[in-house]
């Protein structure tokens, strides 16, 4: 007898089931995967923004009431100070010559704006004070410290009294009912000296406005910056 001849289970027998022998772990086959993860880009770090400069701060208020020929005047005074700054004031020339300020990094100025508004509804008001720059403490300063208020004078000269740093001075200021004037008192300080210990002083403020009015402001009420021995003047710290 014949043996029986019984069909191989080939790779062909089963291709419709496998399609294919051969493509088992080929590119392609969802069943087996051997690729590298993708790849991801990195997040941009983010440069915090560099903080404004510090700005000009207000550091004493008062409000100011007269009577002068049986007419009231009134007005507002404000004073604010600015970081110090490199170099000498921009006064014009030759103030640096005048006041022997040299050009070489050593000088710092600080900037301290007086600002009075007329509020008077009669007549035109002004206001004029004296300026002395002292120590904390109310001494002298420490040498190389000045002070100096700007002018709108034409060819005004500054340091013709020999002294090249003063520390006393004084501005008197006023253009007419309802306006807005400002003064800059410049501090100067020689070989980078501190401005912690320093303080501007304003005192005698005065009603200075030629015919109209003439004399001390008859109420100095401060509601920033009074002076702890005279209520009637304001005192700027400049540290």
């Amino acid at each position: 007898m014949r043996p029986r001849l019984v069909p191989s289970l080939t790779c062909a027998a089963v291709l419709l089931a496998t399609a294919g022998c051969g493509l088992l772990g080929e590119p392609g086959d969802t069943a087996v995967t051997d690729r590298p993860p993708a790849a991801v880009a990195p997040t941009p770090a983010v440069t915090p923004a560099a903080p404004p400069p510090p700005g000009p701060v207000e550091v004493a208020r008062a409000t100011l009431d007269d009577r002068y020929g049986g007419t009231a005047y009134s007005g507002t005074v404000s004073v604010t100070r600015s970081p110090a700054t490199a170099g000498p004031p921009p006064l014009p020339p030759p103030f640096a010559e005048d006041c022997a300020l040299p050009d070489d990094g050593s000088v710092r100025t600080v900037d301290v704006d007086v600002t009075f508004a007329d509020t008077s509804r009669a007549g035109m008001a002004g206001l004029a004070a004296d300026v002395a720059l002292t120590a904390a403490g109310g001494g002298p300063p420490r040498a190389g410290a000045a002070v100096f208020v700007e002018s709108s004078a034409t060819g005004a000269r500054w340091c013709q009294d020999g002294t090249t740093a003063p520390t006393t001075d004084r501005f008197a200021m006023g253009s007419g009912v309802g306006s807005v004037t400002t003064v800059t008192v410049h501090v100067v300080l020689r070989d980078a000296l501190p401005t912690g210990d320093l303080v501007l002083r304003l005192t005698g403020l005065a009603d200075e406005a030629g015919s109209n009015a003439t004399g001390p402001w008859d109420a100095v009420t401060a509601s920033a910056g009074a002076c702890a021995d005279d209520p009637a003047a304001l005192c700027v710290p400049l540290g």
